[in-house]
C-alpha cells in the first residue's frame, strides 16, 4: 500500500554541521574502538507536520522543540518525531493503528521525550507498548519519561538488551550529565518485556521483528511493515544527511547487514534513528559510507584524526541541499 502523501518533505530542523559534531564529539567521554583517545576534544525549530499528507491535522503543542513527520498508509499512521540538534536529532517513531499507538524509541533528553507523550495524548488512543530498538543512550534516556507518562505500557526489546543496560546504562547517563545536567535521564529503565523475531499482530498491524548483530551497534531490532511496505531499520542506515555512527568496530558486518536489507523487495519508505523517513536508496549509501569510514579508519592513528578525516571525505553540503546522498552529509553526534 503507498503512502498517501506524495514526497517526504524536509522539516525546518537545523543541520547538525561537522562543526558542531565534533564539539559534541569533545564530551563523548568515551573513545573510538580501536583507536586511543585523542586530547578530545539547540537550536529549536517549530513542530510541525509533513504538509504532503493529506487530511492530517496539526496535533502539534505551539512553540514545540521538534519537528514531526506524519506519512499515512491507509488506516495507518506513523508519526516521525525528530528532537532538534542537541539531543542529536534521534527519532522517536509512533505507529497509530486503529485503537492504540506503539512508540519505537525514547529520546535522550527528558523536554523532548516529554514533548513526544504530549504529542501522543493528542492522538487520544492508549500507548500498547513502547519498544526499544537498541542499547544506544540516546534512545532510551527518555524512556524515564515515557513511562511515567504511560505507566500501563510495557517496554520490550531484543533479549540481551537489559542487560547491556543493567550493566552500562548508569554509567552511560553519568557521563552524559556534565553536558545535559538534568536534562538527562536520572534513572536506567530497563525492558521487562522480551521481543521475539518473526511475524506478530499489535493492533491489527502486521510487524515482521528482525534481529541484527554487529553493525551501527553490538545488537539491533529492525521492524518490516509489510502490509505498508515501510522498513523501520532505526540505526542500521542512515540519512546522506548525516554521517553514520561508526564507534563500534563493526564495519565489515554491518555492510553484509545492509546487503540483506538490499534483498528486501518493494520497502522504498525506510523510517531510521536520527533524521526523517529516507527512500530505499539511502542503504546503498551508507554502504559506501561505511566502507569509506573502513578504510579512514583503518588509516588512522587516533580519534581526532578519524573524525577530521572523515570530515574531509564527506564536505559540508551546500545550504539547504537535503535531498542528495554521500557526500551532501552533516556529521552528527557524540559516542553514546
Amino acid at each position: 500500500m503507498q503512502s498517501s502523501h506524495s514526497g517526504l518533505q524536509r522539516l525546518p530542523q537545523a543541520a547538525l554541521s561537522r562543526s558542531r559534531f565534533l564539539q559534541l564529539a569533545a564530551g563523548a567521554l568515551i573513545p573510538f574502538v580501536g583507536l586511543p583517545s585523542s586530547a578530545a576534544a539547540g537550536e529549536n525549530s517549530g513542530l510541525a507536520q509533513n504538509g504532503g499528507a493529506p487530511g492530517i491535522r496539526d496535533a502539534a503543542a505551539s512553540g514545540g522543540m521538534g519537528a514531526i513527520v506524519v506519512s499515512q498508509f491507509g488506516p495507518v499512521k506513523i508519526h516521525s518525531y525528530l528532537s532538534p540538534l542537541d539531543g542529536f536529532q534521534v527519532n522517536t517513531q509512533m505507529i497509530e493503528g486503529p485503537t492504540a499507538v506503539v512508540i519505537f524509541d525514547g529520546q535522550l533528553l527528558l523536554p523532548y521525550a516529554n514533548e513526544v507523550a504530549s504529542y501522543v495524548r493528542t492522538l487520544g488512543k492508549p500507548v500498547d507498548r513502547i519498544i526499544l530498538s537498541h542499547a544506544h543512550t540516546d534512545h532510551w534516556s527518555g524512556l524515564q519519561v515515557l513511562t511515567e507518562r504511560f505507566p500501563d505500557a510495557r517496554v520490550f526489546a531484543l533479549d540481551g538488551i537489559a542487560e547491556q543496560l543493567r550493566a552500562r546504562g548508569q554509567a552511560r547517563l553519568d557521563s552524559f550529565r556534565p553536558i545535559y545536567g538534568d536534562r538527562i535521564a536520572t534513572k536506567v529503565t530497563i525492558p521487562t518485556e522480551t521481543i521475539t523475531e518473526g511475524v506478530q499482530r499489535i493492533d491489527g498491524i502486521t510487524y515482521d521483528f528482525k534481529r541484527f548483530v554487529d553493525a551501527e551497534s553490538d545488537l539491533q531490532l529492525a521492524a518490516l511493515l509489510p502490509e505498508q511496505k515501510v522498513l523501520m531499520a532505526f540505526d542500521l542506515v542512515f540519512s546522506p544527511n548525516e554521517h553514520a555512527f561508526t564507534v563500534v568496530d563493526h564495519f565489515d558486518h554491518w555492510m553484509i547487514v545492509l546487503e540483506q536489507l538490499k534483498v528486501l523487495q518493494g520497502y522504498d519508505t525506510i523510517t531510521i534513528g536520527h533524521d526523517t523517513p529516507v527512500h530505499r536508496s539511502a542503504i546503498d549509501s551508507t554502504i559506501i559510507y561505511i566502507k569509506r569510514a573502513r578504510e579512514i579508519h583503518a588509516a588512522s592513528a587516533d580519534a581526532k584524526t578519524y573524525g577530521e578525516s572523515l570530515k574531509a571525505a564527506f564536505p559540508e553540503p551546500a545550504a539547504g541541499q537535503h535531498g542528495g546522498f554521500l557526500g551532501q552529509a552533516s556529521l552528527r553526534r557524540a559516542p553514546r
